[in-house]
C-alpha cells in the first residue's frame, strides 16, 4: 500500500490547508466522500462514523470494482455478439435470396427461376419492411443505451478523453507559437497559434502571458497590458507578466505606474534585472537622475554587461552635465551592441553640448542609419547643424523630426532658430508661438521670440 505515501491531493474544502487522509463508503452520504482531518474534526459524517476508513481500503474497492467491471464488460459483450450473430443470419439470408450471378441464374430450373423472380418482384416491399423493423429496433435500443450512459453518468469517460485531447492539442498549439515568438520573432503569426490555443483553453497561462509579450514586442502596449492581466487575474505573482506589464507601462510614458509593477516584480524577485532596468528608466525619465543611477547600478551588480542599464545610466549621467562620462559608458554599451540607438544618440547628443558638432552629427547619423525615426537622434543633427551655420539643411532635420512628432518643442525652437538666423522673423515666431503654446515655460524660446519681435519692429521703424 505504499501508493498511499506518494498521494499529495488537497482537502476538496479550500479553506482548509491539508491532504486528504479518509473516505466516506456510505452510499447515502451528500459531503465529500474524500477529506482531511480537519472536516472530520469539524462534524463531518458525524452521522455515519462506522463508514469512516483510511485510504487504503478506498485501493481495496477499486480493486474489486475493477474486477466486477471486467466481468460486466464481458457479459454485455455477449450480448453484442448475440444481436451480431442475427445481423449475420440476415446477410447471409439476402445474399441467398436475392443476389444472383448470370451464371448461376442459367443453372436454375424452372421452377426455382420462377420462384426467384417471384422474390424479386417482391423485393422492395421486403427490403423496406426490413428497413423499418431493424431501425425502429436499432432506435429503441440506442435510446435505451443513451439512458443507461446518462443515468449511470458513463460518459465520464468520453468527457476525460476530450479533455485529454484539448490539453494535448492546446498544449501542441502553444509550442508552435512559442516557436514563432521566441525562435523566430514573428510575432504575428505566433499570436494566432496561441488564439487557437486561447479557444480551447481560455485560462492556458503560458499562452495568455506568450501573447502579451508578443502585443509588447508589437508595440501594441495597452493590448499587451490586458492579456498581461488575464494571467495576474489567474496567478497575481506571475513575474514574466508583472515584468511585461511593468514596461509596457514605461513605453506608454506611464512612470509612475510602471515603477509601481515594478516594485511588485522586486518583491519576488529582487535581482530581476529586466525590472531593475524598467525602474531605474522610469526614474530617469521623471527626471530622477540620481536615483536612475542607483538602481541601473543595482542591475549592473547582478549583469555588468546589461545594455539597456548601461545606456539608461548613460543618459541619466549626460542629463546630471557629466557629458565625458556620458560617452564613455556609451562607448561601452555599444561594445556590446554596435546598433544600440539609445546609447548612439546619447553619445551624439554630449558631443553637441560639448561644442563637437561635426562628431556629434557622425554618431547621430549611426543613430538614424538603424531607425530613420529616432526623432531625439534628428533633433540632435538638427541642432549641430544649426550651430554649424547650416541652416537648410538644419531644417530639413527639424522637419523630419515634426513629421514624427508635431509637438516636439525642441524641434519647433530650432527651426525656429534657424528661420531667426535666416532673418526670417514672421516665421521663426510661428514656430516660437507653437513650442510656447506646448511648453510656456521654456525660457530660451521666449527669449528667442522676443528678439524676432523686436528685429520685425525696427524694419518697421525703418
Amino acid at each position: 500500500m505504499n501508493q498511499i505515501k506518494d498521494w499529495d491531493i488537497k482537502c476538496p474544502n479550500t479553506e482548509h490547508d491539508c491532504i486528504v487522509q479518509l473516505a466516506c463508503f456510505n452510499e447515502s452520504c451528500k459531503a465529500n466522500r474524500i477529506y482531511c482531518l480537519k472536516c472530520l474534526r469539524l462534524g463531518d459524517h458525524i452521522a455515519h462514523p462506522n463508514d469512516q476508513y483510511d485510504l487504503i481500503k478506498l485501493l481495496g474497492l477499486a480493486e474489486n470494482v475493477k474486477q466486477q467491471s471486467e466481468e460486466l464488460i464481458k457479459k454485455l459483450n455477449s450480448y453484442s455478439e448475440k444481436i451480431n450473430q442475427q445481423f449475420q443470419i440476415i446477410y447471409e439470408g439476402i445474399r441467398a435470396r436475392y443476389i444472383f450471378s448470370l451464371e448461376k441464374l442459367t443453372q436454375l430450373n424452372a421452377q426455382q427461376l420462377n420462384q426467384t423472380l417471384d422474390y424479386m418482384l417482391k423485393y422492395d416491399e421486403i427490403a423496406k419492411r426490413i428497413l423499418l423493423n431493424v431501425d425502429q429496433c436499432s432506435n429503441d435500443i440506442i435510446f435505451q443505451f443513451n439512458k443507461i450512459i446518462t443515468e449511470c453518468n458513463l460518459n465520464l469517460l468520453n468527457e476525460y478523453e476530450t479533455n485529454l485531447i484539448q490539453m494535448q492539442k492546446t498544449e501542441q498549439l502553444f509550442q508552435q507559437g512559442y516557436a514563432l515568438y521566441q525562435d523566430k520573432k514573428n510575432y504575428n503569426e505566433a499570436i494566432k497559434y496561441l488564439d487557437e490555443a486561447l479557444i480551447i483553453n481560455p485560462n492556458h497561462q503560458l499562452s495568455l502571458y506568450t501573447k502579451a509579450a508578443s502585443l509588447g514586442k508589437l508595440g501594441n502596449y495597452n493590448d499587451a497590458i490586458i492579456w498581461a492581466d488575464k494571467v495576474l487575474q489567474i496567478d497575481p505573482n506571475n513575474v514574466n507578466s508583472l515584468i511585461t506589464k511593468a514596461e509596457s507601462l514605461r513605453m506608454l510614458c506611464n512612470f509612475n505606474d510602471a515603477i509601481i509593477w515594478a516594485d511588485k516584480v522586486l518583491q519576488i524577485d529582487p535581482k530581476n534585472v529586466n525590472s531593475l532596468f524598467t525602474k531605474a528608466e522610469s526614474l530617469r525619465m521623471l527626471c530622477n537622475f540620481n536615483e536612475a543611477i542607483i538602481w541601473a547600478n543595482k542591475a549592473l551588480s547582478i549583469d555588468s554587461n546589461h545594455v539597456n542599464s548601461i545606456a539608461t545610466k548613460a543618459a541619466s549621467v549626460r542629463q546630471l552635465g557629466n557629458y565625458n562620462e556620458a560617452i564613455s559608458l556609451a562607448d561601452k554599451a555599444l561594445q556590446i551592441d554596435s546598433n544600440h540607438v539609445n546609447s548612439l544618440f546619447t553619445k551624439a547628443e554630449s558631443l553637441r553640448l560639448l561644442q563637437k558638432y561635426v562628431e556629434a552629427i557622425s554618431w547621430a547619423d549611426k543613430a538614424l542609419q538603424i531607425d530613420s525615426k529616432h526623432k531625439i537622434s534628428l533633433q540632435t543633427k538638427a541642432e549641430s547643424l544649426r550651430m554649424l551655420g547650416k541652416y537648410d539643411e538644419a531644417i530639413i532635420c527639424a522637419d523630419k523630426s515634426l513629421l514624427i512628432d508635431s509637438k516636439y518643442v525642441n524641434s519647433l525652437g530650432t527651426k525656429g532658430a534657424c528661420l531667426q538666423s535666416l532673418s526670417k522673423f514672421s516665421e521663426a515666431i510661428f514656430y516660437y508661438d507653437q513650442a510656447i503654446q506646448i511648453n510656456p515655460n521654456n525660457n530660451w524660446v521666449k527669449n528667442k521670440k522676443n528678439q524676432c519681435e523686436k528685429q520685425l519692429q525696427k524694419r518697421d521703424q525703418k
